[in-house]
C-alpha cells in the first residue's frame, strides 16, 4: 500500500497553524471536467519538478512505499480529488485532507473555489464543506462540521442542525494515488470518504478504517477512542440481567405483600362477622 507520508505530515502542520475555529475557511479546490470514471483511468505520472505535472495536480511530490525490506521512494504528480458518482469532481488544492481531528471529534472544514479566492471577496455561498458526518456519529458528538447555512453549503447536499450530514443517495468519494498489489504499481484509486457507509476498511480512503460500531469510514484514532469509551458487552448484559432479576424480585415481593394484606383483611373481616353474629345471638337469648 502506498502511503503519502510527507504530504500527510505537511498537511498536519498546516492544519495546526490554520484551524477552522480561527479562520473563515481552510482549504481551496478547483472545479474540473473529470468524472469519477475519468479519474480512475488517469495514468499516474512520474516527475522531477512541478513543471512535469499537469495543470490539474498539486505538483511533484515524494511518495514512499514499504516493500517489506526498505522504503521505496517515488516522485509522482500528486492528485487528490473529491467526487460523486454522477457529477464532475473537485481537485483538492494543496491539501491531502478535508477534515481535522479536534479532541477525538472529526471536524469538517470549509473549502472555497481557488478562482473565487483570487478574483473576489469570499461570500458565504462561495464556501463548501466537503466532509459530511454520519447522523449517528453526529448525535453521539463524534463528528461536527463548520456551520452550514443551507444544504448548498455541503458537498453532500444535506445540512442538518447546522452540520453537513452524509447523504445516502449522494455518497462522496476520495480519489488519490494508491498502490495496486495486483498491478505492482501506483494507480488512481477512488474510495468512500469519511462518514460514508462501509463494510470493511478497504472500502474507505487509505488513511481511514471502517468503524464496525457505526459501519462508517472514519479516522483510526476516532474509532479507537469511542471503542475505549464503550462499555464491554458483558458489562451491558450483566447490567441488563441484574435489572431483570431486581424487577422480578420486586414484583414477587410486591405480590406477596399484597396477598398477605388481603389475607389479613379477610381474617379481620371474618373476626368482625363472627363478633357480629355472636352479639346477635346474645341479644336473642336476652330477649
Amino acid at each position: 500500500m502506498l502511503y503519502l507520508y510527507i504530504i500527510f505530515i505537511l498537511s498536519f502542520f498546516e492544519m495546526i497553524s490554520s484551524t477552522p475555529l480561527n479562520a473563515e475557511y481552510f482549504g481551496t479546490f478547483k472545479y474540473t471536467n473529470y468524472t469519477i470514471d475519468d479519474i480512475k483511468n488517469l495514468k499516474v505520472k512520474t516527475c522531477k519538478t512541478d513543471s512535469d505535472c499537469p495543470e490539474l495536480s498539486n505538483g511533484c511530490e515524494l511518495y514512499t512505499r514499504w516493500d517489506g525490506i526498505e522504503d521505496k521512494e517515488y516522485h509522482l504528480c500528486d492528485m487528490t480529488y473529491m467526487c460523486h458518482e454522477n457529477s464532475t469532481c473537485l481537485l483538492l488544492h494543496n491539501t491531502s485532507t478535508y477534515y481535522i481531528n479536534i479532541q477525538e471529534i472529526e471536524y469538517g472544514i470549509t473549502f472555497i473555489n481557488n478562482n473565487t479566492l483570487e478574483h473576489k471577496e469570499v461570500q458565504n455561498n462561495d464556501k463548501i464543506i466537503l466532509h459530511s458526518c454520519d447522523k449517528s456519529m453526529y448525535k453521539h458528538n463524534l463528528c461536527k462540521t463548520d456551520t452550514c447555512l443551507n444544504s448548498s453549503n455541503c458537498y453532500s447536499n444535506l445540512c442538518y442542525h447546522d452540520t453537513c450530514i452524509r447523504n445516502k443517495d449522494y455518497p462522496s468519494y476520495i480519489c488519490r494515488i494508491d498502490w495496486s498489489e495486483e498491478k505492482g504499481e501506483p494507480i488512481m484509486s477512488c474510495k468512500y470518504a469519511n462518514g460514508e457507509k462501509c463494510s470493511i476498511s478497504s472500502d474507505c480512503d487509505q488513511f481511514n478504517v471502517c468503524d464496525d460500531l457505526y459501519e462508517v469510514c472514519t479516522y483510526p484514532m476516532i474509532a479507537e477512542s469511542h471503542h475505549k469509551n464503550k462499555f464491554p458487552d458483558y458489562v451491558f448484559f450483566f447490567g441488563v440481567s441484574m435489572t431483570v432479576i431486581i424487577v422480578i424480585a420486586l414484583v414477587v415481593l410486591s405480590s406477596l405483600f399484597v396477598m398477605s394484606c388481603i389475607y389479613v383483611a379477610i381474617d379481620e373481616l371474618k373476626n368482625i362477622l363472627f363478633n357480629i353474629t355472636d352479639d346477635y345471638r346474645q341479644l336473642e337469648s336476652t330477649n
